[in-house]
């Protein structure tokens, strides 16, 4: 399966306008590559997939200064950083419950 990127980045920022607070960003992360993972996607596209995301987001945060979005991006980017510093993100990714 193809990851069609400009779609679940609109998914995405449509999603984090309507949050508040570093949690329910964490989540629309973890339900985006959980959606991903259920697509039985490679850990490597995956990967490729949050590199782009966080260079994405980490635009959109200078992109959106004094922005009330802002905020909500730097928690996206925050985590999707950290998943991809973490080692065991997919079996961790699995056991979160939502």
């Amino acid at each position: 399966m193809f990851i069609d990127f400009d779609l679940e980045t609109t998914e995405i920022t449509g999603r984090l306008k309507h949050v508040e607070g570093y949690l329910d960003c964490e989540k629309i992360i973890i339900s985006n590559v959980r959606k991903l993972l259920d697509h039985d996607l490679t850990d490597e596209n995956i990967i490729l997939y949050l590199k782009k995301l966080s260079a994405w987001l980490t635009n959109a945060l200078e992109t959106s200064q004094g922005n009330a979005d802002h905020t909500n991006y730097r928690y996206a980017a925050g985590f999707v950083d950290t998943l991809l510093k973490m080692p065991y993100w997919k079996s961790w990714m699995k056991t979160i419950d939502i």
